[in-house]
Order: C-alpha cells, then structure tokens, then sequence
C-alpha cells in the first residue's frame, strides 16, 4: 500500500507522535520472528492486498461514491487488528489492548466476540475541485481531468468520541475506506456495546457494521470528504512545501 502511495507522492509523508514532527517514509516493526512473518503474516497481508483491490480501492483516485466490499470477517479482522497493532507498537497508545488478541490474529485463536472487537466501515466521499480548500498541487496531477479528487492516502491512528469511555477507537484508513475498530473494554455487557456501535453509527451517517454473519456489503459515500479526515496533515504538508 505504501508503494502504491508512492507513486502519486514520490514519498510517504505523515506525522510521527513518537517524534512529534513530520516524517518521510513508513515505520517497520522488526519484532516478529521469520516464521510468523513469512507465513501467516505474510498470508495476512496478502488477503488484505486482495480485498482491496478486487473492491476497486487500490486505485489512485477513487471517484465513485458507493462501495461493494466482498470479505471474509475473520480474515478481515485479523489484518486490520495486526495493522493497527503494528502502529499501536510505534507510538506505545493501545499496546496493550492488541495483546490478548495476538493468537487470532496468527490464527491460533477464536474470534473476538462484538463486546470486545466490532468494526464499521465508512466510505468518505470525494472532494470536488472547485470547491476545494485544499492548494492544486501536489493533488490535482492524479485526477487525470476528473473534476473529483479522492486520493489513495494511507494513515493508520486512533480517535475518540468525547464522554465515551467504553471502547477506544482505532481507525485503518486506505483510500477512501475507513475502518472503524472499537476495541471495549472488558466486562462490557453485549447490551452496552451494541448501544454504543449505534451511538456511533448515528454519530458518523454513512457507517455500516461488518458482521460474521454476512460476505458482502454495500456502503455508500458519507457527508465527510476524504480531506475532512486528512484536513490537519494535508496543512502540514503544504506547510512544509510554502503552499
């Protein structure tokens, strides 16, 4: 995915909390040993290679405002726990909440039940040129003439709901998919969790739950662009370049 940023940006800039300035490059996490990283890992990261690009995201511009993403759930999860994890191991925020869930996520495990892993997806909808608060360039070279803008950017990093304590939020951005990880709290009763993904349903329209319990889902773009989730990194990287 890096890679593929790259080509729109000839190189992948993002905020680093750990340095607490802007960065070039991705970071590695180098404490996995070869055999977990060579296989299952590796086979991880492939099917999530996969479902990205048989659902038409990994595409330099994503223009259309509907998605139909095919997946299986506990494939899914498991890729997008080992990546948040991964980010979570850079900067220290969370470690320990990824922990338990090590053995699923080298499939050895069972599944986290909805009260203690759910996960809703969330497609932002494309920027239109014209009215864009954002400078023309770097962005407008990928458009290829199209009056929409919604480039494939990766940023993996965590959030919060203001008075919400029963979960923390994780979010897997790749393109124009959000993938929203509400990791609760334990001891959370099935009831206050279900309550809390409507909360946040309702919060952010748009939004669907992915289930176990389905293989496809049709989602549609929401009211936030992808600049509303980038807008301050966006900032920064024009501030860097004199824009």
């Amino acid at each position: 995915m890096y890679d593929f940023q790259k080509q729109l940006e000839r190189s992948v800039t993002g905020w680093n909390e750990v340095a607490q300035r802007m960065v070039g490059g991705e970071g590695k996490v180098k404490d996995v040993c070869a055999d977990c990283n060579n296989r299952a890992l590796s086979e991880l990261d492939a099917y999530g290679k996969q479902v990205l690009s048989d659902s038409g995201l990994l595409v330099h511009n994503y223009t259309r405002r509907d998605l139909m993403l095919r997946y299986d759930y506990a494939l899914l999860l498991r890729w997008l726990l080992k990546v948040s994890f991964n980010s979570s191991r850079t900067d220290g925020a969370h470690r320990p909440l990824f922990e338990k869930y090590v053995p699923f996520m080298r499939g050895l495990g069972p599944l986290p039940s909805r009260n203690q892993v759910s996960v809703l997806l969330y497609l932002a909808r494309p920027e239109v040129l014209g009215q864009s608060r954002i400078a023309a360039e770097p962005f407008v070279r990928i458009t290829n003439g199209s009056p929409l803008l919604n480039p494939f950017l990766v940023r993996i990093c965590y959030g919060g709901i203001p008075g919400e304590q029963r979960y923390v939020l994780r979010f897997n951005i790749f393109g124009p998919a959000v993938f929203y990880l509400l990791m609760f709290e334990d001891g959370i009763p099935p009831g206050h969790a279900a309550s809390a993904i409507r909360s946040l349903t309702k919060a952010t329209p748009g939004a669907v739950e992915l289930s176990a319990k389905q293989k496809v889902v049709h989602v549609r773009a929401g009211e936030s662009s992808w600049l509303d989730l980038y807008e301050y990194q966006v900032a920064r990287v024009q501030a860097l370049n004199g824009s």
